[in-house]
């Protein structure tokens, strides 16, 4: 029995994902990955994975307790990024320009459970964001983000 918490389902659900993603870029041939959208929907449905195939997401993305995870489809994440539970990644519509913004995930960043990140922000390479930061103001690079509103508590050291 496929458990919604286990690695093999977030294996599964990014398997899917990618071949889904082809049904938007491989023209006539990614229509048959049609069937790959069906099953992200039913992912969504049980696990309250919500990650659209359009959404722009690097290699090696780890998801730990994949459950109730809502990314917006036009957030960037970059390379060997780990989410765990309870994470939302969203827009939000900018003040001076009048129109939605996402966020921009760096290489090597670690989100631990309940963090929501909106808007026009970039959280930058090798960052741990702490459980239950909202993060609504950029990241520096080799950072540890705690806190509503998320604030830089440590830099770290990149020899580490």
């Amino acid at each position: 029995m496929l458990k919604n918490n286990s690695p093999l389902a977030a294996k599964f659900f990014m398997l899917n994902l990618n071949l889904a993603s082809r049904y938007y870029t491989d023209g006539l041939r990614g229509k048959l990955f049609i069937i790959n959208l069906i099953i992200l929907k039913f992912f969504k449905f049980f696990c309250g994975l919500d990650i659209p195939a359009r959404t722009t997401i690097g290699k090696g993305l780890m998801m730990y307790h994949p459950q109730n995870i809502v990314i917006n489809q036009e957030v960037v994440i970059g390379d060997n990024v780990i989410l765990k539970h309870n994470i939302t990644i969203g827009n939000k519509i900018d003040k001076i320009t009048g129109k939605y913004v996402s966020p921009v995930i760096g290489n090597n960043v670690e989100l631990s459970p309940g963090v929501i990140i909106l808007g026009d922000v970039v959280i930058g390479d090798n960052c741990i964001i702490g459980a239950g930061s909202i993060v609504t103001k950029s990241i520096p690079k080799n950072s540890i983000a705690v806190g509503n509103p998320a604030k830089v508590i440590k830099i770290i050291d990149e020899k580490y």
